[in-house]
Order: structure tokens, then C-alpha cells, then sequence
């Protein structure tokens, strides 16, 4: 009975521990979020995504102010990048991969359920990798931030099991702040 317990509060704590991190981030990230998007039948014609998906697109950024690019803080060059995997796919880790092409460093700032220790800095000119894992829904997402701007070039590749994510345009994920 005791053990019954135990696992039905660790259960509980863990769902809340998982709500309050997604919670935790600052309402400028929340709002870029497409978790909830509702794709129409129209969008899905030109859908060329697969079954593990970027939500976001490639996309630009103002570069956050000195000093915050190492911080979850609402700066302006936050950017959220979400993943959704299709149900028929079991696998529940996403593997990512980070190549800054520079010429300033890029930070991972937040990311759903991870074991890594957070932030991760990515030097220019260099790859780092990071592992998630898929919450209830199938969906989980890092935050990524600079402060340097100039151009600085974040690509950011992603497998579950052995498939690629990718945009609705089929590609791979790019930032790019300046």
C-alpha cells in the first residue's frame, strides 16, 4: 500500500514538475509557441514535415541585449524551435544537434524534459547535442538565444529513432539573428 502511494506522488510530482518548466518560460517565448496550433486541411496540402516536425520555420531574430544570452530571461532573441512526432513512431527521445556557424556564440537556454545541464553554450564553429524527451502529447522543445547578432547562423537538425525532423517546407531548422 505504501508503495502504491509512492508511485502514484511521484506521478504527481513528476506531471507537476513537467507543467511548471513549460510554465517557466517567459511569456514572449509562450507566445511563440504552436503546440496548440490547429493546422486546416489547406495547410496540410503543402505539409511536407513527416512524421517528426519542426513546428517552427526558418526563421530571423533581433539578437538579444548584451549580457542575456546565456539567460531564459523574455529577451528579444529568444527563440522557441518545438518538435511534434507522430504516434505511430514509438521512440520518446529526440536527439538534437546544434551547428553554429557563427561568427558570435549561441546558447540553448530552456528545453523540455532533458537531463542535460542548462544553458548550453555553443561556440562558433562548433557542434553540440542534446537530448529530450517526448512529453504526453509527443512534443517537447529547446529555447535558444544570442546576444552577438552580425548574422550569427544556427542550424538545428533533430531525429526521433532514425527520423529526421523537419519543416513544413521539408527542411531543416535555421536561425538566423542580426
Amino acid at each position: 500500500m505504501i508503495r502504491l502511494i509512492f508511485s502514484i506522488l511521484s506521478v504527481f510530482l513528476l506531471c507537476f514538475a513537467v507543467q511548471a518548466t513549460a510554465g517557466d518560460l517567459p511569456e514572449s517565448v509562450q507566445k511563440q509557441s504552436r503546440k496548440l496550433a490547429i493546422e486546416t486541411k489547406e495547410w496540410k496540402k503543402f505539409d511536407r514535415s513527416g512524421k517528426v516536425k519542426f513546428l517552427q520555420v526558418q526563421t530571423t531574430s533581433a539578437a538579444s541585449h548584451s549580457n542575456s544570452g546565456s539567460k531564459l530571461d523574455g529577451s528579444s532573441g529568444e527563440r522557441i524551435i518545438e518538435i511534434k512526432v507522430d504516434p505511430a513512431l514509438k521512440e520518446n527521445i529526440v536527439n538534437w544537434s546544434f551547428k553554429n556557424k557563427g561568427p558570435t556564440a549561441v546558447w540553448v537556454v530552456a528545453a523540455g524534459s532533458s537531463e542535460s545541464a542548462l544553458p548550453i553554450r555553443i561556440e562558433k564553429g562548433t557542434t553540440e547535442n542534446l537530448k529530450t524527451t517526448l512529453d504526453e502529447d509527443r512534443y517537447t522543445y529547446i529555447v535558444v538565444d544570442n546576444e552577438g547578432g552580425k548574422k550569427t547562423t544556427l542550424e538545428i537538425k533533430a531525429k526521433c529513432g532514425e527520423t529526421a525532423a523537419k519543416t513544413t517546407r521539408g527542411k531543416s531548422m535555421k536561425i538566423i539573428w542580426f
